[in-house]
Protein backbone atom coordinates (compact mmCIF):
# COMPACT_ATOMS: atom_id res chain seq x y z
CA UNK A 1 0.00 0.00 0.00
CA UNK A 2 1.22 3.47 -0.85
CA UNK A 3 2.42 5.37 2.19
CA UNK A 4 -0.25 7.67 3.62
CA UNK A 5 0.72 11.25 4.41
CA UNK A 6 -1.57 14.04 5.55
CA UNK A 7 -1.93 17.06 3.30
CA UNK A 8 -0.31 20.27 4.46
CA UNK A 9 -2.51 22.70 6.37
CA UNK A 10 -0.96 26.03 7.32
CA UNK A 11 -2.66 26.44 10.68
CA UNK A 12 -0.76 29.63 11.49
CA UNK A 13 -2.71 31.27 8.64
CA UNK A 14 -6.12 29.93 9.69
CA UNK A 15 -8.46 32.02 11.87
CA UNK A 16 -9.34 30.90 15.40
CA UNK A 17 -12.87 30.04 14.28
CA UNK A 18 -11.70 27.89 11.36
CA UNK A 19 -9.00 26.20 13.43
CA UNK A 20 -11.59 25.37 16.10
CA UNK A 21 -13.85 23.90 13.42
CA UNK A 22 -11.01 21.68 12.16
CA UNK A 23 -10.09 20.46 15.65
CA UNK A 24 -13.66 19.69 16.73
CA UNK A 25 -14.62 17.95 13.50
CA UNK A 26 -11.46 15.86 13.72
CA UNK A 27 -12.54 14.65 17.16
CA UNK A 28 -16.13 14.01 16.05
CA UNK A 29 -15.01 11.82 13.13
CA UNK A 30 -12.45 9.97 15.28
CA UNK A 31 -14.59 9.04 18.28
CA UNK A 32 -16.65 6.34 16.47
CA UNK A 33 -13.47 4.40 15.60
CA UNK A 34 -11.65 5.15 18.85
CA UNK A 35 -11.30 1.46 19.70
CA UNK A 36 -9.17 0.92 16.57
CA UNK A 37 -6.68 3.73 17.27
CA UNK A 38 -4.47 1.79 19.63
CA UNK A 39 -3.11 2.88 22.99
CA UNK A 40 -1.16 5.90 21.71
CA UNK A 41 -3.95 6.99 19.38
CA UNK A 42 -6.48 6.82 22.20
CA UNK A 43 -4.22 8.80 24.52
CA UNK A 44 -3.67 11.46 21.86
CA UNK A 45 -7.39 11.71 21.07
CA UNK A 46 -8.28 11.88 24.78
CA UNK A 47 -5.83 14.75 25.10
CA UNK A 48 -7.22 16.57 22.05
CA UNK A 49 -10.98 16.33 22.76
CA UNK A 50 -11.19 18.55 25.89
CA UNK A 51 -8.69 21.05 24.47
CA UNK A 52 -10.57 21.29 21.17
CA UNK A 53 -13.89 21.79 22.98
CA UNK A 54 -12.50 24.46 25.29
CA UNK A 55 -10.82 26.30 22.42
CA UNK A 56 -13.96 26.09 20.30
CA UNK A 57 -16.10 27.48 23.11
CA UNK A 58 -13.88 30.57 23.26
CA UNK A 59 -13.34 30.99 19.52
CA UNK A 60 -16.78 30.27 18.11
CA UNK A 61 -19.59 30.62 20.64
CA UNK A 62 -20.79 34.14 21.21
CA UNK A 63 -18.83 35.41 18.22
CA UNK A 64 -21.02 38.53 18.25
CA UNK A 65 -20.65 40.49 21.46
CA UNK A 66 -23.80 40.85 23.56
CA UNK A 67 -23.01 44.58 23.72
CA UNK A 68 -22.87 45.21 19.97
CA UNK A 69 -26.54 46.12 19.57
CA UNK A 70 -26.39 48.36 22.62
CA UNK A 71 -23.40 50.21 21.17
CA UNK A 72 -25.27 50.68 17.88
CA UNK A 73 -28.38 51.97 19.66
CA UNK A 74 -26.45 54.40 21.84
CA UNK A 75 -24.42 55.68 18.93
CA UNK A 76 -27.57 56.26 16.87
CA UNK A 77 -29.07 58.20 19.78
CA UNK A 78 -25.96 60.40 19.95
CA UNK A 79 -26.00 60.99 16.19
CA UNK A 80 -29.71 61.87 16.23
CA UNK A 81 -29.26 64.26 19.15
CA UNK A 82 -26.32 66.04 17.55
CA UNK A 83 -28.21 66.31 14.26
CA UNK A 84 -31.16 67.88 16.07
CA UNK A 85 -28.87 70.34 17.84
CA UNK A 86 -27.33 71.36 14.52
CA UNK A 87 -30.74 71.82 12.89
CA UNK A 88 -31.93 74.12 15.68
CA UNK A 89 -28.69 76.12 15.69
CA UNK A 90 -28.78 76.67 11.92
CA UNK A 91 -32.45 77.67 12.08
CA UNK A 92 -31.96 80.11 14.96
CA UNK A 93 -28.86 81.66 13.37
CA UNK A 94 -31.25 83.00 10.72
CA UNK A 95 -33.97 84.06 13.17
CA UNK A 96 -35.70 87.44 12.85
CA UNK A 97 -35.29 87.73 16.63
CA UNK A 98 -31.97 89.55 17.04
CA UNK A 99 -31.17 87.93 20.40
CA UNK A 100 -31.84 84.39 19.16
CA UNK A 101 -30.05 85.08 15.91
CA UNK A 102 -26.88 86.14 17.71
CA UNK A 103 -27.13 83.19 20.09
CA UNK A 104 -27.52 80.86 17.11
CA UNK A 105 -24.51 82.42 15.38
CA UNK A 106 -22.38 82.08 18.54
CA UNK A 107 -23.24 78.40 18.99
CA UNK A 108 -22.85 77.74 15.26
CA UNK A 109 -19.35 79.22 15.33
CA UNK A 110 -18.50 77.06 18.34
CA UNK A 111 -19.84 73.87 16.75
CA UNK A 112 -18.18 74.43 13.38
CA UNK A 113 -14.95 72.44 14.16
CA UNK A 114 -17.09 69.55 15.44
CA UNK A 115 -19.70 69.61 12.68
CA UNK A 116 -18.86 66.20 11.18
CA UNK A 117 -17.76 64.27 14.27
CA UNK A 118 -20.58 61.72 13.89
CA UNK A 119 -19.27 60.74 10.46
CA UNK A 120 -15.93 59.50 11.76
CA UNK A 121 -14.85 56.46 13.76
CA UNK A 122 -16.80 55.79 16.93
CA UNK A 123 -13.77 56.39 19.13
CA UNK A 124 -13.18 59.78 17.54
CA UNK A 125 -16.86 60.64 17.87
CA UNK A 126 -16.89 59.85 21.59
CA UNK A 127 -13.66 61.73 22.32
CA UNK A 128 -14.59 64.82 20.33
CA UNK A 129 -18.10 64.90 21.78
CA UNK A 130 -16.58 64.83 25.25
CA UNK A 131 -14.19 67.64 24.30
CA UNK A 132 -17.06 69.68 22.84
CA UNK A 133 -19.15 69.28 25.98
CA UNK A 134 -16.32 70.21 28.32
CA UNK A 135 -15.65 73.41 26.39
CA UNK A 136 -19.35 74.18 26.18
CA UNK A 137 -19.93 73.81 29.93
CA UNK A 138 -16.84 75.91 30.72
CA UNK A 139 -18.11 78.90 28.70
CA UNK A 140 -20.98 80.83 30.38
CA UNK A 141 -21.65 82.75 27.16
CA UNK A 142 -22.21 79.50 25.25
CA UNK A 143 -24.44 77.93 27.90
CA UNK A 144 -26.51 81.12 27.98
CA UNK A 145 -26.75 81.14 24.18
CA UNK A 146 -27.81 77.48 24.17
CA UNK A 147 -30.53 78.23 26.72
CA UNK A 148 -31.68 81.20 24.67
CA UNK A 149 -32.33 79.03 21.60
CA UNK A 150 -33.65 76.07 23.58
CA UNK A 151 -30.90 73.49 23.09
CA UNK A 152 -29.58 73.42 26.66
CA UNK A 153 -31.70 70.33 27.38
CA UNK A 154 -30.44 68.63 24.22
CA UNK A 155 -26.85 69.34 25.22
CA UNK A 156 -27.50 67.69 28.58
CA UNK A 157 -29.04 64.69 26.80
CA UNK A 158 -26.01 64.50 24.51
CA UNK A 159 -23.68 64.43 27.50
CA UNK A 160 -25.67 61.64 29.15
CA UNK A 161 -25.85 59.55 25.98
CA UNK A 162 -22.18 60.03 25.14
CA UNK A 163 -21.30 58.88 28.65
CA UNK A 164 -23.46 55.76 28.23
CA UNK A 165 -21.99 55.09 24.79
CA UNK A 166 -18.44 55.39 26.12
CA UNK A 167 -19.19 53.02 28.99
CA UNK A 168 -20.83 50.30 26.91
CA UNK A 169 -18.23 50.62 24.15
CA UNK A 170 -15.40 50.11 26.65
CA UNK A 171 -17.27 47.18 28.19
CA UNK A 172 -17.61 45.56 24.76
CA UNK A 173 -13.93 46.17 24.01
CA UNK A 174 -12.88 44.49 27.25
CA UNK A 175 -15.30 41.58 26.71
CA UNK A 176 -14.21 40.84 23.14
CA UNK A 177 -10.57 41.45 24.00
CA UNK A 178 -10.70 38.96 26.84
CA UNK A 179 -12.42 36.40 24.65
CA UNK A 180 -9.82 36.80 21.91
CA UNK A 181 -7.01 36.57 24.46
CA UNK A 182 -8.53 33.45 25.95
CA UNK A 183 -8.84 31.67 22.59
CA UNK A 184 -5.36 32.78 21.56
CA UNK A 185 -3.96 31.48 24.85
CA UNK A 186 -5.62 28.10 24.32
CA UNK A 187 -4.69 27.77 20.65
CA UNK A 188 -0.97 26.79 20.81
CA UNK A 189 -1.55 23.86 23.16
CA UNK A 190 -4.60 22.70 21.19
CA UNK A 191 -2.65 22.93 17.93
CA UNK A 192 0.18 20.83 19.41
CA UNK A 193 -2.33 18.24 20.56
CA UNK A 194 -3.98 18.16 17.13
CA UNK A 195 -0.63 17.75 15.35
CA UNK A 196 0.37 15.00 17.77
CA UNK A 197 -2.87 13.12 17.15
CA UNK A 198 -2.59 13.43 13.37
CA UNK A 199 1.03 12.24 13.50
CA UNK A 200 0.12 9.15 15.50
CA UNK A 201 -2.84 8.37 13.23
CA UNK A 202 -0.63 8.75 10.17
CA UNK A 203 1.89 6.25 11.59
CA UNK A 204 -0.87 3.85 12.68
CA UNK A 205 -2.49 3.82 9.23
CA UNK A 206 0.86 3.10 7.59
CA UNK A 207 1.99 0.43 10.08
CA UNK A 208 -1.33 -1.32 10.86
CA UNK A 209 -3.87 -0.32 8.23
CA UNK A 210 -7.50 -1.38 8.17
CA UNK A 211 -10.49 -0.11 6.23
CA UNK A 212 -11.99 1.90 9.09
CA UNK A 213 -8.73 3.73 9.86
CA UNK A 214 -8.03 4.39 6.19
CA UNK A 215 -11.52 5.84 5.84
CA UNK A 216 -10.91 8.03 8.92
CA UNK A 217 -7.56 9.14 7.56
CA UNK A 218 -9.11 10.11 4.22
CA UNK A 219 -11.91 12.03 5.95
CA UNK A 220 -9.51 13.96 8.18
CA UNK A 221 -7.23 14.67 5.24
CA UNK A 222 -10.18 16.12 3.33
CA UNK A 223 -10.93 18.34 6.33
CA UNK A 224 -7.35 19.60 6.26
CA UNK A 225 -7.62 20.41 2.56
CA UNK A 226 -10.91 22.27 3.03
CA UNK A 227 -9.62 24.34 5.92
CA UNK A 228 -6.38 25.12 4.14
CA UNK A 229 -8.46 26.36 1.19
CA UNK A 230 -10.10 28.90 3.51
CA UNK A 231 -6.83 30.80 3.76
CA UNK A 232 -6.88 33.90 1.58
CA UNK A 233 -4.06 33.58 -0.87
CA UNK A 234 -1.97 36.72 -1.40
CA UNK A 235 -2.35 38.45 -4.73
CA UNK A 236 0.44 38.08 -7.25
CA UNK A 237 3.55 39.30 -5.47
CA UNK A 238 5.96 36.73 -6.74
CA UNK A 239 6.60 33.25 -5.42
CA UNK A 240 6.09 32.75 -1.68
CA UNK A 241 8.61 30.97 0.46
CA UNK A 242 7.43 27.43 1.18
CA UNK A 243 5.72 27.01 4.55
CA UNK A 244 6.68 24.11 6.78
CA UNK A 245 4.35 21.13 6.79
CA UNK A 246 2.48 20.67 10.03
Amino acid sequence: MEKKEFSTVHLSHVSNEDAASLFVQTCEHSIPVKALLGELGNAALDDLIPKANAFSAQAISGHKSQYTDQVKDNRKASIDLFSEIKRVVVFESKSRDAVKKQAGIDVLFFLNPYWDITKGAIGTQMDQTQELLLKYKADPKLTAAAKSIGIDGLMTELETDNSLLTTVYKTRTVETGNRETSSSDLRPDTTDSYNQYCGILEHTVNLAPNDALISLFNTLDELRKKHNALIQKPKDKGADSPLPRI
